[in-house]
């Protein structure tokens, strides 16, 4: 075998080695600050009850009088989006309003309501969210300590 046939092979191995791992360095990147609604019974409860945890910051997206959704983000994270979002009073009050506003709309369009956990790509808990059933938003660490939640939209969301 000749050195020149040598280091060809040599060359091509080590440009398909860093192909590889290039690929497979992207596809365990991809994703990895996203991530995603649960549904849970518990978070449908808790909202239907108005009952605000001490836990949590709250927050809704669209119109007072009927909200498109209402989350309950962890005090614990720095909430990189809020300015995205309208600030919940405090109180039961406040919450029943916008719970209510919601169910009426709902009504009016035949969709369900649910509670879901917000969870980050690990699935440790971020929060909560309260919408129709198929609203979307993106929620993404954005930190060891920060998250961003993008309210739902009829178009397509991206941070």
């Amino acid at each position: 075998m000749k050195s020149t046939d040598m280091g060809v092979k040599i060359v091509i191995i080590a440009v398909v080695a860093f192909f590889i791992g290039f690929i497979v360095f992207i596809i365990s990147r991809s994703g990895e600050n996203y991530g995603m609604l649960k549904p849970s019974e518990t978070v449908t409860a808790t909202f239907e009850a108005y009952r605000q945890a001490p836990d949590l910051d709250y927050w809704f997206s669209g119109p007072e009088s009927q909200p498109l959704t209402i989350i309950g983000v962890e005090k614990r994270f720095r909430f990189d989006s809020a300015e995205r979002w309208m600030k919940v009073g405090p109180g039961e009050e406040s919450l029943k309003r916008l719970v209510e506003g919601m169910q009426s709309k709902a009504l009016q369009r035949n969709q369900n309501l649910r509670g879901f956990e917000m969870v980050d790509q690990r699935g440790e808990r971020i929060g909560e969210w309260y919408s129709a059933v198929r609203t979307q938003g993106v929620i993404k660490r954005t930190g060891i300590d920060s998250v961003e939640v993008w309210p739902p939209s009829p178009e397509k969301v991206e941070p």
